[in-house]
């Protein structure tokens, strides 16, 4: 959408400059519906002397001027804070995270709004939502690959104290691979991630990402006091229903909403989420079945169980069974990993049998 302040903006009018590194800035990129990053930014596609190309992510200020000041410190602040994470998953080479190739600032005297504050990332050929569209072409063993890769790039910000909070189609990309000569998938968009010690103005969110996948106990607008339980056990619902609409079409919360009577629905229910609790496990026992029958019939049962656990309506339930034998919250994805990778191998070489 236009603003008032589009043409004294320099965030929005950045085609043929040179920044550092040798890379020029082509073409804006328009924003299309449930696109990612698209928060508080302008996005380019640029190319270095080498050819090769990227995507170019500058703060737009402009965008809350008439929201206030909290607004601006908000964006700014989130900005900040996303390009601090990607320079320290950058530095720790997270193979399935996508991150900052560089970073910088400048300012265009021209514009009256001239500061500019950029990030360029590495240019993923598209998401998988593309990909699903494209059923004829990707096949189960391929979507069982985009999952380990999507389940490895959680485990690896888990392992760094970082939670997502924001899984969906957009935010997971594909990228060619040249070793194989097909795609590997990799975790994006880290703007509302939350880093254990780095406070963030997004924070005090009870629903962080996009609520259209947001796990129940958010939609329900209710914050567990655990911090493990809030940040990393949303992670782990936002997985599993990740899981299941690579695989059926379905999200977990439109299973969910299917089966919930409408007074016990996140948009009308009053009461607290414990209280709703029950009726929210009941819906879910009814949807598993139709979840597990959902899935197609050459790929492994197990991969309904990994949903079952991860998508539990109770936070304190969710993870792996074997990881929470001995009581207790433990949102370990090791064994998450394990057994998708498992179900993978089994997949790919039942494939190859057959052909």
């Amino acid at each position: 959408m236009s603003s008032p302040f589009d043409d004294y903006n320099a965030a929005l009018h950045l085609e043929g400059r040179e920044l550092d590194g040798g890379w020029r800035v082509g073409t804006r990129m328009r924003t299309t519906s449930g696109a990612t990053g698209g928060a508080f930014s302008a996005g380019y596609l640029v190319t270095n002397e080498r050819g090769r190309c990227g995507f170019l992510k500058v703060l737009d200020l402009a965008s809350v001027l008439n929201q206030g000041v909290d607004a601006v410190l908000d964006a700014t602040s989130a900005f900040v804070a996303e390009r601090d994470l990607l320079v320290m998953c950058g530095h720790r080479k997270l193979s399935r995270v996508v991150t900052a190739i560089s970073h910088g600032q400048f300012k265009l005297p021209e514009f009256m709004l001239g500061d500019v504050n950029y990030i360029i990332f590495e240019l993923a050929s598209h998401d998988v939502r593309v990909a699903l569209s494209q059923a004829e072409t990707l096949t189960n063993v391929l979507r069982l690959e985009y999952l380990r890769n999507l389940a490895v790039g959680l485990r690896q910000l888990h392992s760094n104290e970082v939670a997502h909070q924001d899984l969906k189609p957009s935010n997971f990309l594909l990228f060619p691979d040249d070793s194989n000569g097909r795609h590997v998938g990799k975790l994006a968009d880290l703007g509302r991630a939350f880093r254990k010690g780095v406070p963030a103005s997004h924070d005090h969110l009870i629903a962080p990402g996009d609520r259209a996948y947001a796990p129940p106990e958010q939609l329900y607008r209710y914050a567990f006091p655990e911090e493990m339980v809030r940040r990393f056990g949303a992670d782990l619902y936002q997985l599993g229903s990740m899981a299941s609409f690579m695989f059926t079409g379905m999200t977990m919360n439109s299973l969910l909403a299917s089966e919930l009577a409408p007074h016990h629905h996140w948009d009308t229910y009053g009461d607290s989420y414990l209280d709703v609790l029950p009726f929210l496990e009941n819906a879910y026992a009814s949807v598993i079945p139709i979840l597990k029958q959902s899935l197609p019939g050459d790929v492994d049962s197990r991969l309904g169980g990994i949903i079952e656990f991860l998508c539990q309506p109770d936070p304190r339930r969710r993870g792996h069974p074997a990881s929470r034998r001995c009581g207790g919250v433990d949102y370990s994805l090791a064994r998450v990993v394990t057994e998708i990778d498992l179900i993978a191998h089994r997949s790919m070489l039942l494939s190859r049998a057959a052909a």
